[in-house]
């Protein structure tokens, strides 16, 4: 896809239509990197995810309706004849959908298309998804039925409770873009399915305003009300936090404040001593451990220790959210020093990362079960980003949670931002854009090693920014940061 010239044909008012036989992973991934520049262009990078995940959904369909039709060919079956119809669905899960990776090869050079169409008219945006597989009666009532449905629900938590239909696959599939639309404030009317005898297209009109609608759910106030009842961070560690802030504090003070604290005492001597801080000889003091890591990484590691010791305290050990923070903090170091990011913001990028998660504290404490259904709704999945859907179940996603437990111990910006855009680096403000994108890259990298989230998940301009952009290379970097951090850990 050549950005630039789809840019200039969006400027002109032209129709830009870029062509397919089958949408693979690889190529949503594109699309996702150009919608950034689209959506950049029209000054709405917020509605980015939106957008992505309706256009996925759709040309997700499209893939399925050629491959079924392509398949029913195969087998000498009319689909529009309900008997051939019904006996060609009960062996389309089992033959199709449970063969995925086949129908690119039977579907590359055939006779269906998909067509990805974009243009632009003033302050309007337009979308369409056409492929030339008319739907068929019974499809047509499946689909209606389906938005039909969505009309009844308010957020994605009383759709995922609801809707058992799992026929091809489809289950929240327009449930999900009806929700996303109408809370998002485009409007499920801007949406339309329209099909003749030759054509299916599905078209989305984003209007020059949009007013989203603030979701209200018994989960979000429970949230809110559980980020108010926590305690602050604790005396002990505000007061050595205060006296690294005031550039009058003598060491030896703070030093002696720390050693009233063996836990961080030894958390401070493991990171003097650790790879990051290259020192020759064995640091065995606090005074000499302050005097290595500095204060700005001093005050970091005190913000940890507090955070920890309340969630801990507050909510048990939740081993599985803090082992993938300790390796995310892990990574964004090595990035760090593989990118040669010195100076202010070296001291935040690890931790930064060893928080970026703990708004996750607070879902898993109120619905542990259903967001971890979330979780696996889209684990493996080339695309996604589960936070969207966190905002439609609850009305606030982990890093808006996060950003407010940040609000509410003080968190210095830099922190606080990492925390709120690392799953939508595009969005965090210019001064501190790098530093959010590292702890992003850190915390897809995890996701890839962890198995929740495939290559193509990430974000394609960033993967190219730290030449990653190549599947090879990215898992032979991922295997190599993971030995280092097992090795670190042994």
């Amino acid at each position: 896809m050549n950005f630039q010239e789809i840019i200039s044909q969006l400027e002109s008012s032209k129709e830009s239509r870029i062509n397919f036989y089958f949408v693979t992973e690889e190529q949503n991934q594109e699309i996702y990197a150009l919608l950034v520049h689209v959506m950049g262009y029209m000054d709405k990078l917020y509605l980015v995810e939106v957008i992505f995940t309706v256009l996925k959904e759709l040309l997700m369909n499209a893939n399925k309706a050629n491959a079924k039709r392509e398949y029913f060919h195969r087998e000498n079956l009319d689909i529009q004849n309900s008997v051939d119809y019904a006996k060609g669905m009960s062996r389309f899960q089992e033959n199709i959908i449970m063969k995925w990776n086949e129908q690119l090869e039977r579907l590359d050079g055939g006779n269906y298309y998909i067509s990805l169409l974009i243009k632009v008219e003033g302050k309007n945006i337009h979308f369409a998804v056409e492929n030339n597989a008319p739907i068929t009666g019974e499809e047509l009532s499946r689909i209606n039925k389906r938005i039909e449905i969505a009309k009844n629900f308010n957020d994605l938590s009383d759709a995922f409770a609801d809707i058992s239909d799992s026929t091809e696959s489809a289950g929240l599939g327009l449930v999900l873009i009806q929700l996303l639309l109408k809370n998002s404030g485009i409007g499920s009317e801007k949406f339309k399915i329209f099909t003749n005898d030759k054509l299916t297209r599905a078209t989305l009109s984003v209007p020059e305003v949009t007013s989203p609608i603030e979701i209200t759910t018994t989960l979000k106030t429970k949230l809110l009300n559980e980020i108010d009842g926590l305690p602050p961070l604790p005396h002990s560690l505000t007061k050595i936090i205060q006296l690294c802030n005031n550039p009058d504090s003598d060491l030896n003070m703070i030093s002696n404040e720390i050693e009233r604290n063996p836990a961080l005492s030894a958390d401070l001597l493991k990171l003097s001593n650790s790879a990051f801080f290259a020192n020759r000889s064995q640091v065995n003091s606090i005074l000499q451990a302050v005097k290595v890591v500095g204060l700005k990484n001093l005050r970091n590691l005190l913000y940890v220790s507090g955070v920890r010791k309340i969630m801990d305290g507050q909510y048990g050990k939740m081993m599985d959210v803090w082992d993938h923070s300790s390796r995310s903090s892990f990574y964004a170091r090595y990035l760090a020093h593989e990118q040669n990011h010195g100076g202010k913001i070296a001291d935040t990028i690890a931790v930064s990362a060893l928080l970026h998660d703990i708004g996750k504290f607070l879902l898993l404490s109120v619905d542990r079960t259903f967001f971890q259904k979330i979780e696996s709704f889209q684990r493996g999945a080339d695309s996604g980003n589960s936070t969207l859907l966190e905002e439609m179940a609850v009305g606030l996603s982990h890093p808006q949670l996060g950003a407010l437990l940040a609000e509410k111990w003080e968190f210095p910006n830099d922190l606080r931002v990492a925390i709120e855009y690392h799953h939508k680096p595009f969005l965090a403000p210019e001064d501190l854009r790098e530093l959010v994108e590292i702890i992003y890259m850190a915390n897809m990298m995890c996701d890839f090693q962890e198995q929740k989230k495939g290559f193509y998940a990430i974000d394609k301009n960033l993967l190219a920014k730290y030449n990653l952009d190549n599947i090879e290379v990215f898992s032979d970097a991922v295997k190599k940061m993971e030995v280092l951090y097992k090795k670190s850990n042994a």
